[in-house]
């Protein structure tokens, strides 16, 4: 909250109550014939405090106006207000700016944070390339490179643009770009793309696109143009303004100018009416419908359910980054996710074990984790954590790491072998094939088979659930996005009932994502890696995992699963649908409430009720009365329990 803020606030709300106090008290008190304190004294006062409150409201009219959006929450508050001075209500005029007021500070509260730190996205872009010219190497920035060229990649650096393999073979990191934690074997021929990191061989590659064309280009554009670009959903307060802003502002002035053009040309008990008096009479009426209207109540009842929704959500571990997104979440009817670490945990285990006749199932694992005792291979940790073996390494005599197949290890002076297919096709051994989904590693001992291990990525426990939930919540399609190939995602998406696309870099992400709302479809996508970032901006409505989530998806998301559950974005969900009906309910009761006192002020005008003290005091109950209510229907939220 700007100090600005925070001044207007406390100095015009010591100034409006001490101006009430005198106003009940010493008001009417008169000082020069028939003028009293409240004129002399404190009108000026409070026209003074008024501009003071309100000078920044006014320049956000005006410039609202000129950008011909004209009825607006803000224009209303300030017409009501003017209105209120002019029949001499100063005291209802600054309560309700200040209600204004604070309406706009619980709005800043929940205000969207910056989106525009691309610090994690920019680590993607390599800062230089090894090009070898007449088979010297020379460090140059990649935007040099040429189609054709031929740079050397070691062991540790990113793939500065997208190339072939022309010589050597290597395992690729290509987690940042796929999302896919398992390591990718490469060899001669294979196409390597921009942004993955070269873990274990030194490689040639020919260049195939320049930098500017090369996958990591292309994601970082399409994160920032989608930054810019992407659409800044209307608050709920801001549409309802647009319709009720004009009504009011007609009425107001269809009652001050059109019953005493009529009534004038009449009489009323034989008696002709002063123009004068008839004229104040119903423009007092007017200016009474603008303070009655005024939307205080609405400015800060919905806002503020929203805010404490907001709440609500964080204590379900749920980071809603502004009102507007809670908002417009009841309105998706599409759901996109990544599969790794969104519906699955992100990390590998065992699945399951097949061992040949004879060979007992510790003393399987015991050899693969013999095998695979120098490796950091994501495969090789999952194998060594279920394995509480103690290996002596004078034991192991040599160890070969096979790129793309395996391992090779020489242990008490056999050979074993730990890896896939080839490797034991290599070495002329005889297996039984796996047939499971997942990673396939075979184990062979001194030339005998002993088994095989399914390696996998295990879908979370509440996933299935909560995607059930979520389609039973408003998301008609429900879609999974994924680099990872497509017997995989196959298994996963039949699993949960699901449709899918695999083998996506973030680029063909992003463009389905295009392709959806292109059919009219309201997209929210759930990620947590920074290859999902486009997507997540990219979207209507973008969710990123908190816990295990880069800090990439985390900034460029809308909503933050602080659990990493598809669950908590089940209550999320219940919670913005809630939400939504309690701001409904306050603007229904608000416009019943103001509907009422305005019929009251007509009839008090036409009929002669005398009733100008008591309707004024309605009009402050259809005002501050009415927020006070629905403020305390926003806040009832606190205590909902969501399940």
């Amino acid at each position: 909250m700007k100090l600005i803020s925070k001044l207007q606030l406390i100095i015009g709300s010591i100034i409006t109550l001490i101006l009430l106090i005198l106003h009940f008290t010493i008001g009417e008190i008169n000082i020069v014939s028939s003028y009293d304190v409240n004129l002399i004294i404190l009108l000026p006062i409070a026209i003074l405090t008024y501009f003071f409150l309100t000078y920044d409201l006014f320049i956000e009219a005006i410039e609202k106006i000129k950008e011909k959006d004209v009825f607006n929450e803000i224009t209303l508050t300030i017409i009501a207000t003017i209105a209120a001075f002019c029949i001499l209500e100063f005291v209802e005029a600054l309560a309700v700016v200040l209600f204004f007021k604070i309406g706009e500070t619980f709005e800043d509260f929940a205000k969207d944070k910056s989106k525009n730190s691309l610090k994690a996205i920019l680590e993607l872009k390599p800062d230089y390339a090894n090009l070898l010219l007449d088979n010297k190497e020379k460090r140059v920035s990649p935007e040099e490179l040429k189609i054709n060229d031929v740079i050397l990649i070691k062991p540790g650096e990113k793939i500065p643009v997208d190339g072939i393999i022309i010589e050597g073979s290597t395992t690729l990191n290509t987690s940042s770009i796929t999302g896919e934690s398992l390591p990718k074997d490469v060899n001669i021929n294979d196409e390597v793309i921009s942004g993955t990191i070269n873990i274990s061989n030194v490689i040639k590659v020919r260049v195939i696109k320049l930098s500017k064309d090369s996958t990591v280009t292309k994601i970082l554009d399409m994160v920032t143009n989608s930054m810019q670009n992407k659409t800044k959903q209307e608050k709920f307060i801001t549409k309802f303004s647009r319709i009720y802003t004009p009504i009011v502002i007609a009425l107001a002035f269809f009652f001050a100018l059109v019953p005493p053009l009529i009534i004038g040309l009449f009489s009323i008990n034989g008696e002709s009416i002063s123009s004068y008096s008839l004229w104040q009479n119903w423009i007092n009426v007017g200016c009474s419908f603008l303070v009655i209207s005024c939307p205080c109540s609405l400015v800060l009842s919905v806002p503020l359910t929203y805010f404490v929704a907001i709440g609500v959500c964080s204590k379900y571990k749920a980071i809603v980054k502004g009102t507007v997104y809670l908002e417009y979440l009841n309105s998706l009817n599409t759901l996109a996710l990544d599969k790794t670490g969104t519906i699955t945990k992100g990390n590998f285990e065992i699945q399951s074990i097949e061992v040949n006749k004879g060979i007992d199932k510790k003393d399987l694992l015991n050899y693969a984790c013999i095998g695979e005792h120098y490796s950091s291979h994501p495969i090789s940790l999952a194998i060594k954590e279920i394995s509480n073996i103690n290996i002596n390494e004078n034991d192991i005599s040599s160890y070969e790491s096979i790129n793309g197949k395996g391992v090779k290890t020489v242990y008490k002076n056999k050979v074993l072998l730990v890896g896939n297919e080839s490797l034991l096709k290599d070495n002329n051994i005889n297996y039984k094939v796996n047939e499971n989904i997942g990673t396939i590693v075979y184990v062979a001992y001194d030339n005998k088979y002993l088994g095989s291990i399914c390696i996998a990525d295990s879908i979370k426990e509440d996933s299935k659930i909560a995607l059930n939930e979520l389609r039973k919540l408003g998301f008609k399609e429900i879609i999974m996005l994924t680099g990872d190939n497509f017997k995989n995602a196959a298994v996963i998406a039949n699993d949960l009932n699901i449709n899918y696309k695999a083998n996506l870099l973030p680029t063909d992400k992003a463009n389905i994502i295009d392709e959806l709302k292109k059919d009219n479809k309201k997209v929210c996508f759930v990620g947590d890696g920074i290859n999902d970032t486009v997507s997540l901006v990219k979207s209507d409505i973008g969710v990123s995992m908190g816990n295990i989530g880069s800090d990439a998806a985390i900034e460029n998301s809308d909503i933050i699963l602080m659990d990493d559950k598809l669950s908590t974005l089940v209550k999320v969900k219940k919670i913005s649908k809630i939400t939504k009906n309690k701001a409904i309910f306050n603007i229904v009761f608000s416009l019943i409430i103001k509907i009422g006192m305005m019929i009251l002020s007509i009839l008090n005008s036409s009929l002669s009720l005398n009733l100008n003290s008591a309707i004024m005091w309605f009009a402050i109950f259809a005002d501050v009365g009415v927020t006070i209510i629905c403020v305390l229907n926003s806040m009832s939220l606190m205590i909902k329990k969501i399940n």
